[in-house]
């Protein structure tokens, strides 16, 4: 085939193609235009929607007490990444909910006195971790109060009313269980002392 009869076959498929086109555009029938109706749910009325503006009022009683809540002050919320502190101090901003919660006691603050005092008489000895997996309970402290030594590991309870919360190589965390106090003993760097 030459390039002539090339070009012929070219025009007369670009010819029918066209002749196509116009035959369908031309047998199209436009599309049938119909106002939207509501089909489901209450029907509305055109005067009830232009009336409803009229009977709307504002509740100011909501909207004051809206705006007290929003100008209330709140306390900043506690740091959960920050570390443990080593003086058993609560970090400024940090609320002291633990303590607080439950039944309301007088003496209270001696007995938050008592388990510090109790907290404190720990020396952390010794970091032991058994295997090389990292596993978390693998990590066993040495600790010393009154001449006893404990080798414990993170969840266990000391003398009934001690919990162990965590240990690193730094430090062990301490929590009483009555009154929820935690204290972060740091890794002692000398001997206890001998009697």
């Amino acid at each position: 085939m030459n390039a002539a009869n090339k070009v012929y076959a070219l025009i007369a498929s670009l010819g029918l193609w066209a002749g196509i086109i116009l035959w369908q555009w031309m047998t199209v029938e436009e599309p049938v235009r119909v106002p939207l109706t509501n089909v489901s749910g209450p029907a509305a009325s055109a005067q009830s929607a232009r009336g409803n503006s009229a009977s709307l009022r504002v509740d100011l009683d909501k909207l004051a007490a809206a705006r007290t809540q929003r100008e209330a002050t709140f306390t900043a919320p506690r740091n959960i990444f920050a570390p443990p502190r080593t003086d058993g101090a609560i970090p400024i901003g940090q609320s002291n909910f633990e303590l607080d919660a439950g039944v309301p006691n007088v003496d209270q603050p001696a007995q938050q006195q008592q388990a510090f005092d109790d907290l404190t008489q720990f020396r952390y000895l010794g970091y032991l971790r058994l295997g090389q997996d990292g596993a978390r309970n693998r990590e066993m402290a040495v600790l010393t109060k009154d001449e006893e030594v404990h080798v414990v590991r993170a969840g266990e309870t000391i003398e009934d009313h001690v919990v162990v919360k965590a240990i690193t190589p730094e430090g062990v965390t301490l929590q009483e269980v009555g009154s929820r106090l935690e204290q972060t003993v740091p890794l002692a760097e000398e001997a206890p002392p001998e009697p």
